[in-house]
């Protein structure tokens, strides 16, 4: 990658940064405002969930809390 599309691709990247986050925080009702913390926390959800699914031992039978046993059996089905 050439020196003048890093460049360009910063550039990209820095508008859609400040578009992204003005659209968010020009906030006009309380009705935005808790939508944004909405999607901030579905988000920090989803990757917690990833990240744990991502882990060695990660048991996904047992998604719900169950018991090992459970497990067992429908791992061995």
């Amino acid at each position: 990658m050439s020196i003048t599309q890093m460049k360009q691709w910063i550039e990209d990247a820095l508008w859609s940064w400040k578009n992204c986050i003005g659209a968010r925080l020009n906030l006009d009702d309380n009705i935005d405002r808790l939508m944004f913390f909405e999607e901030l926390s579905s988000g920090f959800i989803q990757m917690t969930d990833e990240w744990i699914m991502s882990q060695p031992g990660f048991d996904p039978y047992n998604l719900s809390g169950r018991d090992p046993y459970y497990s067992y059996i429908m791992k061995n089905r």
